[in-house]
């Protein structure tokens, strides 16, 4: 069993749950509720879409090691699970069935509670997920992009099985926002990732693009993002007086705009994978502060 854990990365799993419940509960639910609209899907119908949208990811994190194992052969050879621990064939099947019960419980969702639109969003994303491990990956920044849009559409089927939700321009607004996060993030730690794996990649033919144009234009790339997230954060919460709000204030500076501060240099000083590997361990755990700001953004407005 913690075999199949690690090849579904539970830990980002777990991100993915609390994220869409903490998004529907603590931002959409409140909003909604103000404005006298409510909630219409029912707490089992949405515990089926979180289970889907954990099922779809925990499909792709399963295919993408299976299609990996000579390049992690190279890279992080302690860490193969594929044909070590458990038998190529033994982990497809379960890559197969995972997805299915994913996909299912998606068009389950929309064909019978009319919850328009999951199940073909959950058909394509395991598509993508596929493709991404078999092919995408190595097209340089097309991989990272598609991975980066995956990550936000699990705040998008938040509020698209709510209909009031995606009418409501409050809702749009902090749901995009959160979005947006996630993607500029997600596609941060793709580059991060792309350079720690430079030479696997490279020794498999894999063109990511750090294989393509050099380390050091990539380093320079991930740099510039991570400074430019941090700046609109700081702009952000310029512009919007959070002080005033002094819980989130604090909250966001000391584990979101100063963390990525720090990973902003970390990344420049970077020169051997492991050290790669710190800024990309750092990008995934700002990246889960930032999501769970939610938590605390809502707690602050009861003060």
């Amino acid at each position: 069993m913690t075999n199949y854990l690690k090849l579904i990365r539970w830990p980002n799993l777990l991100m993915i749950a609390i994220f869409q419940y903490a998004l529907r509960y603590l931002l959409v639910a409140p909003i909604l509720d103000y404005q006298e609209k409510g909630l219409i899907i029912s707490h089992l119908d949405f515990f089926l879409l979180v289970l889907s949208t954990v099922c779809i990811a925990a499909g792709g994190y399963a295919v993408n090691d299976i299609e990996d194992v000579a390049i992690d052969s190279i890279n992080k050879p302690s860490r193969v699970i594929v044909g070590t621990k458990i038998k190529e064939d033994t982990a497809n099947n379960f890559y197969t069935a995972i997805t299915f019960v994913g996909v299912a419980i998606g068009f389950y969702l929309s064909f019978v509670k009319d919850i328009r639109l999951i199940g073909f969003i959950q058909i394509f994303s395991a598509g993508f997920l596929y493709f991404y491990a078999t092919t995408y990956k190595c097209i340089p920044l097309l991989g990272n992009v598609i991975i980066g849009l995956l990550t936000g559409m699990t705040a998008l089927m938040v509020i698209i099985a709510e209909p009031a939700a995606m009418e409501d321009a409050a809702v749009l607004t902090f749901t995009g926002s959160y979005m947006v996060f996630a993607f500029s993030m997600t596609i941060l730690r793709e580059l991060i990732k792309d350079l720690e794996d430079q030479k696997g990649d490279s020794t498999c033919g894999c063109k990511t693009l750090p294989v393509m144009i050099g380390s050091v234009p990539v380093k320079i790339l991930a740099g510039l993002l991570s400074l430019l997230i941090d700046t609109t954060l700081i702009w952000i919460q310029i512009s919007t007086k959070q002080w005033q709000a002094m819980l989130s204030f604090t909250y966001v500076t000391a584990l979101v705009t100063v963390p990525l501060l720090i990973l902003t240099f970390l990344i420049f000083k970077a020169t051997e994978m492991k050290e790669f590997a710190r800024c990309a361990l750092l990008s995934k755990m700002i990246m889960f502060t930032g999501i769970i700001s939610i938590i605390i953004f809502y707690f602050s407005s009861k003060q």
